[in-house]
């Protein structure tokens, strides 16, 4: 499913104008879900438990996540290019399957946008400092 949604970020980002370092626009598209899905995640923790500490960018807290993150980049798309076999593989798949994997895709990206907004809302917008 990782690979899936790759896929769909590698395709989009190969209908824009500029081929350039797809790979690269690719996975920095899925980091940045990634980690506003971790911030999303903070801000709920802190939310229910009723935390109120100032979130610090360069704590912990925020970095480990981070960090994890980079290095399922490094193991998933740079190491090696098992990206390109999966490429491939989901490119000869049926057009109403990737149909359907588009809504799926689509519908997990919103859901991870409108619940980092909304976790933002909830925590207080004085709480973030570099």
């Amino acid at each position: 499913m990782y690979y899936y949604l790759f896929y769909k970020f590698y395709k989009l980002t190969g209908a824009l104008k500029s081929r350039f370092l797809n790979k690269m626009k690719a996975g920095l598209m899925i980091m940045t879900l990634e980690i506003w899905l971790v911030f999303t995640l903070i801000n709920y923790y802190d939310f229910f438990l009723h935390q109120h500490n100032r979130l610090v960018f360069f704590s912990l807290k925020i970095l480990l996540p981070v960090s994890a993150i980079l290095i399922i980049k490094w193991f998933a798309f740079i190491r090696d290019n098992t990206w390109k076999y999966y490429i491939q593989k989901f490119d000869s798949w049926p057009k109403d399957k990737n149909a359907k994997g588009t809504w799926l895709v689509t519908g997990l990206v919103v859901f991870v946008i409108a619940n980092f907004i909304f976790s933002h809302y909830i925590r207080s917008p004085s709480q973030f400092r570099w």
